[in-house]
């Protein structure tokens, strides 16, 4: 019984649900953003790339 709920209570594995770490940076979050939301408003994803490519445009 005792190793059953070690089993259930361990965090050997890590939950499906947690939070994928973010990468560093405007220009990819911005492009994680398009690429997350391209499916259901395909302006809105054109408009972030647009962003992130004009912040990389003032960066270098």
């Amino acid at each position: 019984m005792l190793t059953l709920l070690n089993q259930l209570f361990s965090p050997a594995k890590p939950a499906a649900n947690e939070p994928v770490p973010a990468r560093q940076g405007v220009a990819p979050n911005l492009m994680d953003r398009a690429e997350a939301c391209a499916g259901q408003d395909p302006q809105r994803a054109a408009e972030l790339r647009q962003a992130a490519v004009a912040y990389l445009g003032v960066v270098r």
